[in-house]
């Protein structure tokens, strides 16, 4: 009965969560891994997921997958509005699977909006709980943004944090083999920071190009390339600088405007107005929308190099126009978020609060079942038991009739033993050698009927299976099923012992274990 009382409390808490919804909880859960490998994915299955209905919890989990899937897609954790709820639920819990995680991203906001010190916080904290949960991933996630924000003013700092962060990711079993190399150059770049660091950037950087050529990576080869050309700037070698923006661009797999930007300023640098004229055209309007800080300022220095102070003016303004634009379009992104999320909020609760009723309603329902389902499982123990009984006295029964069986041939067995020795002693007496033991056709035929009846038809089962078996094969296989020893089986056959080997041996074939290992004599026996 005990059981039962904790079974229906079990019961209870499941369906208080049930009440709050988390169904709901549970189906985030499983978009959460989907997010890391497929984050479109994740995002249309969440997008889809009504947010007024979820419970806390759920919330929680829906804001950290949400946040995981806008990350892998290359989207910049700049808004906290989501990420707050999952921050504010898992903060206090760093026993939680997916603590270091929330700290992870909530790090990254902080950092993205100029919150060093409370960045560094939430990437510590993700590190230490990563570790305890042997998060390798995660850990070194969070080591790499950690050395992005140091290295300007500790770069020894960053320097370890990186350098622990590629051990680490060597570590992430199945993981993504683009990171290597990206992982490799955060580390080169930590180095750049370094006074007299940038020969050591060179080489580990040309690591991570070797790296994505053995994987076959050509955005990590361009992006590789892409730091080894702002190396080659630091040392002020234009024409290297050149060199490896257009390899970085080559390896380009699609259009891209900051690797077109990039290349525009490498022609720029070495006075290839013309080209770099050229690579800018190539970028569309639309383009401007979020890249136009960075071609106005890139006009604007061509314009300088031509003495056109007429046009550096017009680029100058329009550079002011574009930030001041840019910076309008993410207010105005931002306040209408903060909205969104309000009226949201407001509904949930709204709705939490008329299924309340129904929740109590539910609970009050499934005591009742709780009940029944205790009575049915009483029963079902009762009958249980009494099949258990029955169970018991079949294998006793069976045990009995093996004994009896056992009984039987060790009897049979001990009659032949004995007429053996008779039939030895006497042939002894008369002439002082030992002579064949013959048994009769009534022998024989007795035997064979003795070992159907009471050892489970032997005789005529090896018969029908074996149809290749002489009949003298039969014989002899019988006397090995009595366990007879070799010495007395070549007294009846006149033989030498070895000689009952060699013959099992032979037989062997025919009981189909010629490539097997089990010996002819342990099948017999065991049949």
């Amino acid at each position: 009965m005990r059981k039962i009382f904790d079974l229906i409390l079990v019961l209870l808490i499941a369906i208080n969560f049930v009440g709050c919804n988390d169904k709901q909880g549970r189906y985030i859960s499983t978009i959460i891994p989907l997010a890391e490998k497929k984050p479109d994915s994740a995002l249309a299955l969440l997008k889809k997921v009504d947010q007024t209905k979820l419970s806390e919890k759920a919330v929680a989990l829906y804001s950290i997958a949400y946040t995981m899937a806008q990350d892998k897609s290359g989207i910049d954790v700049d808004n906290d509005s989501l990420l707050r709820n999952a921050y504010n639920w898992y903060n206090g819990k760093p026993a939680d699977s997916l603590y270091a995680k929330c700290e992870y991203y909530m790090g990254k906001y902080y950092a993205l909006n100029d919150s060093s010190e409370k960045a560094l916080r939430c990437f510590s904290n993700s590190v230490k709980a990563a570790k305890r949960q042997n998060d390798y991933y995660t850990q070194s996630l969070a080591l790499v943004q950690s050395s992005v924000i140091v290295r300007e003013y500790d770069p020894d700092l960053a320097i370890k944090f990186s350098n622990e962060a590629v051990g680490l990711y060597n570590k992430v079993k199945n993981a993504p083999s683009n990171n290597k190399a990206y992982a490799l150059l955060n580390l080169a770049e930590c180095y750049s920071f370094k006074e007299g660091g940038i020969k050591q950037s060179f080489v580990i950087a040309k690591q991570a190009v070797k790296q994505a050529i053995a994987q076959k990576d050509t955005l990590a080869l361009s992006d590789s390339y892409q730091d080894l050309s702002a190396f080659w700037s630091l040392l002020d070698n234009k024409d290297s600088v050149l060199y490896t923006s257009k390899l970085s661009f080559m390896y380009k797999r699609k259009h891209d405007t900051s690797s077109v930007l990039s290349l525009a300023w490498a022609y720029c640098d070495v006075d290839s107005l013309q080209a770099s004229e050229r690579l800018i055209k190539s970028i569309s309007r639309r383009e401007y929308l979020q890249y136009g800080s960075s071609i106005y300022s890139l006009l604007y220095a061509m314009a300088l190099k031509k003495n056109n102070l007429q046009k550096a003016n017009v680029y100058k303004d329009s550079l002011v126009a574009a930030l001041e634009s840019m910076n309008s379009a993410n207010a105005k992104a931002k306040d209408a978020y903060y909205n969104k999320v309000i009226r949201k909020e407001r509904q949930r609760a709204r709705e939490q609060n008329e299924s309340q009723f129904k929740t109590w309603a539910i609970i009050s329902i499934i005591i009742v079942s709780i009940i029944i389902i205790a009575f049915i499982l009483y029963i079902s123990r009762y009958r249980r038991a009494q099949m258990q009984r029955l169970n018991e006295e079949q294998q006793e029964r069976k045990r009995l009739i093996i004994e009896h069986q056992g009984t039987q041939i060790s009897t049979m067995r001990n009659f032949l033993m004995r007429k053996i020795s008779i039939l030895h002693k006497l042939e002894s007496l008369k002439s002082g050698k030992v002579k064949q033991v013959l048994l009769s056709d009534f022998d024989w035929e007795e035997l064979e009927v003795f070992l159907n009846s009471s050892d489970n038809v032997f005789v005529e089962r090896l018969k029908n299976e074996f149809p290749n078996l002489t009949p003298k094969d039969v014989k002899f296989l019988m006397l090995i099923r009595l366990k007879l020893p070799y010495s007395t089986i070549a007294q009846i056959y006149n033989i030498e012992p070895k000689s009952v080997k060699q013959k099992l041996f032979l037989i062997k074939e025919k009981l189909g274990l010629k490539d097997s290992s089990t010996s002819a004599k342990r099948f017999i026996e065991d049949y």
